[in-house]
């Protein structure tokens, strides 16, 4: 998945004044750092330069990310424990595909981060090393949103109907995420990511109805 989404970073509330610079910091570092990728690539900037914008040494660059890498994807499975809940608590006879749907609207997308989506994506797009970590993360999405179903219907681990439609939502949640981010309608994305769900719907639909064509 070379479109990435963001999601606001989740804080401990920034009480006193020494939290509310270190937040604002943190800030600094993430934008001066998003404005270099966009400028020179993310495997060419350095830390060293990450750092020198906001005036700081890489030593105290290295206290609010762990890697250059974690100023993009760092807290990305923030709310994978809020997702998972929400579908297991979705109502029984409702389809599992429905159940995820609900949950990404409900968890996922109003913690959208739509800027620093639209900064960071470029940047995972172009790195093979940023690619890698996303395919990682999103690899730990898939596996919580498939044990989550199988929980849901009982079962101890998940079974193939839980895994593929697991990659099945994901796909369509990043489908929305990449239509919304190349401005293909003045859309926001929650919307984008509602049509793309209903495409799979009526993809499903033509799908289930009978055909009087004959196929080999």
């Amino acid at each position: 998945m070379s479109t990435q989404v963001r999601f606001f970073r989740v804080e401990e509330p920034a009480e006193g004044l020494r939290s509310r610079k270190k937040a604002k910091m943190r800030m600094m570092i993430e934008d001066a750092a998003l404005r270099l990728f966009a400028e020179q690539g993310y495997e060419a900037t350095t830390v060293e330069q990450i750092a020198a914008e906001v005036e700081i040494s890489a030593t105290t660059f290295f206290r609010y990310f762990p890697s250059k890498a974690d100023v993009v994807l760092v807290h990305q499975d923030a709310h994978m424990a809020e997702l998972r809940r929400v579908i297991l608590e979705f109502p029984a006879e409702v389809s599992d595909m429905m159940a995820v749907r609900h949950a990404m609207l409900s968890v996922w997308v109003p913690n959208i981060d739509p800027e620093h989506t639209r900064r960071s994506s470029p940047a995972v797009a172009t790195s093979s090393a940023l690619r890698s970590r996303y395919d990682d993360l999103s690899r730990n999405w898939l596996e919580g949103i498939a044990q989550a179903l199988a929980d849901r219907r009982g079962i101890a681990e998940p079974d193939d109907e839980a895994t593929l439609t697991a990659r099945v939502a994901l796909g369509v949640f990043i489908d929305g995420i990449r239509a919304w981010s190349k401005g293909s309608c003045d859309d926001g994305v929650e919307a984008m990511i509602k049509r793309s769900f209903d495409i799979l719907r009526t993809l499903a639909a033509d799908w289930a109805r009978p055909s009087s064509k004959k196929h080999p």
